[in-house]
């Protein structure tokens, strides 16, 4: 009898996450099981970067290794210093593959061939070659010695000093800043990167003034009239009043010398200028909190940009990378969560109310002077700019059930229009993606659309697909964030896990979960004076982290794996005899996966999510009823893997796993399926 003829069928890896559609009904391509994979803009899924620690010295991911020829003739122990007794290069031994050979880091000099070399002070060999930078003699080595010396110097990078969990984290003039609570919890301090780790950031000293009779400038000397202490003019604040007779508001001042005095003339030059409200006391920040930051530009001359944040349990501040400066509104409880720059005013949110400052003045808070308030009823749980000038043309003001819109130029036509009713969305979660914002609502991720150049707005659920996924972490979100180079939205669960949304164009590619092994608490993006767009996170460790970054988290294995929808070919009752799986893969360095396959059915109930164990798969199925083989690639061009099948059935799944910290990322494209049919289930 003759055979039908083989016959192929090729489908590609999109669409993400599926956990709802019937395992029949769920098109190629689609995943009902992943885990640290991205939707590719071009298509197709990646396994995600990982992230490491930073405090501003070298990073891990960027660290060498060196191989050297060595005669040995004493002890040399991982870990011990090797120095040249010629060239007195030194570096630190991470590996010894072998008594001819050395694995080093931390080089510093160039060793000379033919010269001894010591530990401690004691000759123990003779260098038999130079120094060869990142010179494995395999790929697979390449990639295990690179993982140690980062390893090595990721033991370097420290926490950010104090206790508890990460309060808040922005860059500025590209420098990464981070707060956290001291060492007993009693305050809230600022600690900026450096090229030696963190260090802390000095508040400064204020003293408040009434009756300015006339004008006090940046760089005068004030001295006390009654107590003779004089000091430094570094910032003058005024919210209300002007120079002249009534100006009132706060000096923050320097070389502070002697002790001034409540209620004391201030003179410059022996004129009195203003009368002292207050002491001259030390700026503090009350310890907890979660700061917003945003950067802003209310002179607009150029290189005037300056942070400014928010935090729920501390006066907003503005902060130019010297000299941290409280912004006081007035109000009884004076401690906003959520902070804008919109319209040349600094917006700030009160739980049900909305304030902005004077045009121009985030200082001054007062009606007279411009400043004014809006009520939203219910609790504010962000703001976002939309569109125009670095002003904004509209911004959206997002509460716990209905979200609103500011539309206008100034005080005097300021308006606050409901814009989507029972549609609230949660803390933190929401971020600007393209041309779109997306956020956490009660319904799930959704997608605010702008429409009419910025005037009315749309929603649309993007996340109906994954919604077990999202209900299963109801109340649990922690942050989100935007990345632009990606084209993506990332929202982070208290358990670990985030959920991906990928972007190509304007239109949705697909959600995908993660798993990052630590929470994030906060999060930011920023782009560099070079143009490279960096992101930072804080987590509950007190460690800041770089994320998109090196192979590992953080020097840990990325757990991934994919699994694609069982494929019947179209054809759910016929059944085929498979027999190879050629997979389109795109390595970008050395990377080592686990492709197994299972044919028919799993389970009976594919979209009941099932945690991952050591045996166990979500989506259905256990990993010994794969069939399984393993893979390795070093070249960065897309490689066609060939997987051998055996059996007939009616569909068929696979898995691509990996879990290791040294592999590259790669991307799975395709698949083409090799079959020959057989027969109909009657």
């Amino acid at each position: 009898m003759k055979m039908p003829p083989i016959q192929s069928s090729f489908y590609e890896m999109k669409g993400g996450l599926d956990l709802v559609t019937p395992a029949i009904e769920l098109a190629p391509g689609f995943c009902i099981d992943s885990q640290n994979y991205e939707p590719e803009i071009s298509g197709g899924y990646r396994r995600i970067d990982g992230y490491e620690r930073f405090d501003g010295r070298a990073s891990p991911s960027e660290a060498s290794y060196y191989v050297i020829s060595v005669s040995l003739s004493g002890s040399v122990a991982v870990g011990n210093t090797i120095t040249g007794v010629t060239s007195a290069a030194t570096g630190k031994v991470l590996y010894i593959p072998g008594s001819t050979t050395l694995i080093i880091g931390r080089l510093t000099g160039t060793f000379s061939s033919s010269e001894s070399f010591q530990v401690s002070g004691s000759t123990v060999g003779t260098t038999t070659s130079s120094t060869i930078q990142n010179g494995a003699s395999s790929p697979s080595d390449h990639a295990d010695f690179a993982l140690l010396a980062a390893n090595d110097l990721r033991a370097d990078i420290l926490a950010v000093p104090g206790s508890g969990k990460i309060r808040g984290v922005f860059v500025y003039n590209d420098v990464v800043y981070a707060f956290r609570n001291n060492a007993g919890g009693t305050a809230g301090d600022l600690y900026k990167s450096s090229s030696s780790g963190w260090v802390k950031v000095n508040f400064g000293t204020e003293i408040q003034f009434v009756s300015g009779t006339a004008a006090i400038n940046i760089g005068d000397t004030i001295t006390g009239a009654t107590s003779a202490a004089t000091a430094t003019v570094i910032k003058v604040l005024i919210r209300t009043g002007s120079w002249g007779s009534s100006a009132a508001g706060t000096l923050i001042i320097g070389s502070v010398a002697g002790t001034f005095q409540n209620g004391e003339g201030l003179k410059v030059g022996g004129a009195s200028k203003a009368t002292s409200s207050s002491l001259a006391t030390a700026i503090t920040r009350n310890p907890g909190g979660r700061v917003e930051a945003i950067l802003a530009n209310f002179s607009g001359s150029t290189n005037d940009q300056k942070v400014y944040g928010a935090d729920g349990v501390n006066y907003a501040f503005e902060f130019d990378g010297t000299n941290y400066i409280p912004i006081r509104t007035g109000m009884a409880t004076d401690t906003p969560l959520h902070i804008a720059f919109f319209k040349s005013s600094l917006w700030l949110s009160f739980r049900g109310s909305l304030q902005f400052s004077a045009v121009t003045n985030p200082y001054a808070w007062t009606a007279i002077l411009g400043a004014g308030e809006f009520s939203t009823g219910e609790q504010i749980t962000g703001l976002l700019v939309y569109g125009g000038t670095q002003y904004g043309a509209s911004m959206t003001v997002f509460t716990l059930s209905q979200t609103h819109t500011i539309y206008g130029n100034s005080s005097a036509d300021f308006k606050l229009v409901p814009s989507i009713f029972e549609m609230g969305y949660a803390d933190y979660t929401m971020q600007l993606v393209s041309n779109n914002t997306f956020g956490l609502t009660a319904r799930g991720i959704q997608s605010l659309i702008t429409t009419l150049t910025y005037g009315d707005f749309d929603y649309s659920s993007v996340s109906h697909k994954v919604q077990p996924y999202i209900a299963a972490r109801r109340g649990m979100q922690t942050a989100s964030v935007s990345n632009k180079t990606r084209d993506q939205y990332r929202v982070f669960f208290n358990d670990g896990t985030a959920l991906v949304v990928g972007l190509t164009g304007d239109k949705t590619n697909g959600l995908m979960p993660l798993n990052y092994g630590r929470v994030v608490q906060c999060i930011c993006t920023a782009t560099l004076t070079t143009g490279l767009e960096v992101t930072y996170f804080g987590s509950d460790d007190g460690y800041v982290y770089k994320d998109y970054t090196g192979t590992s988290f953080d020097g840990g294995s990325i757990e991934s794996w994919i699994r694609p929808s069982f494929n019947h070919i179209r054809s759910p009752m016929l059944r085929k005899r498979f027999r190879r799986a050629i997979f389109e893969v795109k390595p970008e360095g050395y990377s080592s996966v686990t492709v197994g396959y299972d044919l028919a059915y799993a389970t009976n109930d594919i979209m009941a999510p099932v945690q991952t164990t050591s045996n166990q798969i979500f989506g259905g199925g256990f990993w010994d009823q794969f069939y399984w083989e393993s893979f390795t690639w070093d070249t960065p061009l897309v490689n066609s893997i060939n997987l051998s099948l055996d059996g007939t059935e009616k569909n068929i799944s696979f898995l691509f796993y990996s879990n290791r910290a040294q592999d590259k990322s790669h991307t799975v494209q395709g698949v083409t399926l090799l079959y020959t049919p057989r027969r109909l289930d009657r």
